[in-house]
């Protein structure tokens, strides 16, 4: 086993080597695993743990612990959940705690992208460092999750598999139950804004991108937008796409979503560039990123994303409106300013804002089983106005009844919002899909959803 990180979290920044480039979570989490295998999933563990129901609980602080790829294959895409979930602590603290104790983030181990460190990494959390809660994963496989479930450990992070599933002690980003497969109407949604008579759709031959596209390729045909071109097997990494770019310019192809990773993505534009594809409408689902735009801002204009929070945008364009956003941008830049904004650290943020909320419910007499019984009890959370609420009753067994996400557009060296509802960036689209088209008219935003 690697060495253990026990460091006290901010004594230095963490990540002075990373590069420029922060992956995005896709159309709800596809590209940012796609260039590793996922290993098995687990179903929901029936045979809870109730041992250590009060460890890491002390009279004056609780200790929690982090699981996060911070070396191996992705390391970049994973490790900035640190600092969004230490941002949050560090706000949360300064205030003076919860219930009179101040949270310490103690133990942070490195899975190094290893789905055998991962779980025994897991255990080393619960069963020798006794944290009460693990406050943030991001994992390409999340081997650990089915242990933690069943020490009913309470757990926050980035969902990108189904492991997230293994049980109601897992709180997964933007909930726990995932189906890469459903009907990506978000794709559809762009698709007929644009008017798209000619669409292609690209994916890396690995599961995740893969089935994350097969639902876009299923709600394009399902709803009639004429699919002249698909490509579900490109090798990972992106090496050649030229062979592709020319089938779809023969194709004469007015729309592309890629479910590739940014460079991949990158590629494509650049190598469609070079053919003279030109006047495309290109969704990704990997790439709202301000650093990637900075270096990559030729081959991304006009590239749409569809994200399942408001857009770090809001913070300039309307103050006040978005309060959680304003928190963790302003937040991010006092406690972590060598961290670009990114969704992964973002994730750490909600994450840590939803272990904190339960927290205040539960008051000082704390234990796991009333910290994750409070938890399933929120029925519109959305961290103070950054995501489109997740109704933790349901949100571990299955999708909501509306699909909310927010749609930015690039433009210069700007990511743009567009579209929205009234006063709110989201659009709402009906769970399940109806059975016939159109999309249209979108569904009216619920009660909860933010808008300002």
């Amino acid at each position: 086993m690697p060495a253990r990180d026990i460091r006290p979290y901010r004594k230095e920044p963490l990540f002075p080597t990373i590069g420029v480039m922060r992956r995005r979570v896709p159309l709800r989490i596809l590209a940012i695993a796609a260039l590793l295998t996922v290993a098995g999933c687990s179903n929901v563990n029936s045979g809870v743990s109730r041992s250590g129901e009060t460890s890491g609980v002390f009279s004056n602080r609780i200790v929690l612990g982090a699981l996060v790829s911070e070396t191996g294959p992705l390391p970049a895409d994973f490790a900035p959940i640190l600092a969004g979930a230490q941002a949050y602590l560090d706000t949360v603290n300064r205030a003076g705690g919860v219930a009179g104790r101040k949270i310490d983030l103690a133990y942070s181990l490195d899975d190094q992208s290893s789905p055998s460190v991962n779980a025994s990494q897991a255990r080393t959390l619960v069963d020798q460092d006794h944290v009460f809660a693990v406050v943030a994963v991001a994992t390409p496989s999340f081997s650990g999750a089915s242990y933690l479930a069943a020490n009913n450990v309470p757990t926050f992070g980035l969902a990108v598999n189904p492991q997230w599933e293994a049980g109601p002690s897992l709180f997964g980003n933007n909930g726990s139950y995932i189906d890469f497969t459903a009907p990506r109407l978000q794709a559809v949604f762009i698709a007929e804004r644009q008017h798209i008579r000619r669409a292609a759709v690209i994916a890396y031959n690995v599961s995740q991108s893969q089935e994350g596209c097969k639902g876009v390729v299923t709600a394009f045909r399902q709803y009639h937008v004429p699919l002249v071109f698909e490509d579900l097997s490109v090798p990972a990494p992106a090496g050649d796409l030229h062979a592709d770019v020319t089938r779809m310019k023969a194709a004469h192809v007015d729309m592309i979503v890629s479910c590739m990773d940014l460079l991949g993505n990158v590629l494509l534009s650049q190598t469609m560039q070079q053919a003279g594809l030109s006047n495309v409408t290109q969704l990704w689902s990997d790439g709202y990123d301000r650093a990637a735009l900075s270096k990559y801002s030729s081959a991304m204009q006009g590239v749409f994303f569809s994200e399942p929070n408001v857009p770090f945008e809001v913070t300039a364009l309307d103050p006040g409106r978005y309060p959680g956003m304003d928190a963790f941008e302003a937040a991010m830049r006092r406690y972590e300013p060598g961290t670009p904004l990114s969704a992964v650290a973002l994730a750490g943020w909600t994450g840590a804002d939803l272990f904190v909320t339960g927290l205040r419910a539960v008051g000082r007499d704390l234990s796991r089983s009333r910290l994750v019984a409070a938890l399933n009890r929120l029925t519109s959370f959305t961290a103070d106005g950054i995501l489109a609420p997740v109704d933790w009753t349901s949100a571990h067994r299955g999708p909501g009844p509306i699909n909310c996400n927010a749609y930015v557009k690039v433009e210069g060296r700007r990511f743009v919002p567009v579209y929205g509802t009234g006063k709110s960036v989201f659009v709402c689209l009906p769970v399940p899909a109806p059975a016939e088209p159109p999309v249209r008219p979108v569904v009216p935003l619920p009660p909860g959803v933010p808008s300002g």
